[in-house]
């Protein structure tokens, strides 16, 4: 029995010094993928704001139109 307790441990560190902490390792957070997805979102939202300006110039050259130029009032 103390032959057990004593070289065992000893004899499994020496084969695989993994074994003892596999139960105790924590799950490795994934940063690459967080860090692709926050890139696609700065991507998203940049493309959403330069169709929004588009828009916005599209209404007002079509609102330009559409006025009669008031200093030629029908002439």
């Amino acid at each position: 029995m103390l032959l057990d307790e004593i070289l065992f441990p000893l004899i499994i560190n020496l084969i695989d010094p993994a074994v003892k902490k596999k139960g105790k390792t924590m799950a490795k957070s994934n940063y690459q993928f967080k860090k692709r997805q926050k890139e696609l979102d700065r991507k998203k939202k940049k493309e959403e704001k330069r169709q929004r300006k588009q828009e916005n110039k599209a209404g007002q050259s079509n609102e330009t139109e559409k006025d009669p130029d008031p200093l030629n009032d029908g002439q």
